[in-house]
């Protein structure tokens, strides 16, 4: 009976302890990473593993690496300029491990999470491309020009990540914040371009109103003009038109309307009043 009942113990003892085998061994990859597999006694292997579950030896050690787009945001990054002014930006973009490289980079960084990667060696990097960029603009041009400046180190960045096995994506680059003083320069600088832009409007309103008033003026002045010739014209024409035989004969017709009637003999013309 006590063999039966140390028999039965046994076997309970092997269920349990397979059954902590297993949970020890097993491993889930979760979605959109890869496992790098690292073998205490051969190394890393070159085949990785999909996502979802697997056993996997207590001997070896599983390191997981996005292959789908993960997002990585750094806030307010050092950074310096062509005259010399210290400014931070925030820099934010998607990346994701090159799925056939994810065990060279497991071999080049030996081992390292992803996170400590990100807070490592690509915020080194991404530092590096940004600083070389704003160190060929002032701190005036960088302000104005931040497109064409976040597209500089978004170029030089993703270019290098490539060369490292990470593909990095939708690059976004925050608005650049100078110290106090340099902010203050700077406002001072933008208020007089607005004072002059202003003044240029202001000009060019008094210019258009000026305009305006000419070409009024030389309306005016052609109609009048006009005018004047046409009453010349008429006053020509209307003289024109007057001949003695116009005269006699509206003479005569005032004559008529007033009661004067003319008589004419043989040697004198004699007007009376009828």
């Amino acid at each position: 009976m006590s063999k039966r009942i140390v028999g039965i113990a046994g076997v309970g003892a092997a269920v349990i302890i397979g059954g902590i085998f297993t949970l020890m061994s097993l491993t889930t990859i979760d979605q959109g990473h890869v496992g790098v597999i690292y073998n205490r006694n051969g190394g890393v292997e070159n085949q990785t593993l999909p996502q979802g579950m697997h056993l996997i030896s207590p001997m070896k050690k599983v390191t997981q690496y996005p292959v789908a787009l993960e997002t990585v945001e750094y806030k307010d990054v050092q950074l310096a300029t062509k005259d010399g002014k210290p400014l931070t930006m925030g820099m934010t973009f998607n990346y994701m491990n090159d799925p056939t490289e994810v065990v060279d980079i497991f071999n080049k960084f030996k081992g390292a999470k992803p996170e400590d990667i990100e807070q490592s060696f690509i915020l080194s990097r991404i530092k590096e491309a940004a600083l070389s960029v704003t160190s060929k603009y002032t701190i005036l041009e960088i302000f104005q020009n931040r497109e064409q400046i976040k597209i500089e180190i978004s170029k030089e960045f993703t270019e290098d990540m490539k060369k490292q096995g990470f593909t990095v994506t939708d690059f976004v680059l925050g608005t650049p914040t100078p110290d106090q003083s340099t902010a203050k320069a700077i406002q001072a600088v933008v208020d007089a371009q607005q004072q002059l832009e202003a003044l240029k409007v202001e000009k060019q309103k008094a210019k258009e109103v000026a305009e305006k008033q000419k070409i009024e003026a030389e309306g005016k002045a052609q109609a009048a003009i006009a005018e004047a010739k046409g009453t010349a014209e008429a006053n020509r024409l209307m003289q024109q038109s007057i001949t003695p035989e116009l005269l006699k004969k509206m003479e005569m017709e005032a004559r008529m309307k007033w009661g004067w009637v003319t008589i004419q003999g043989a040697n004198a013309v004699v007007t009376e009043k009828k």
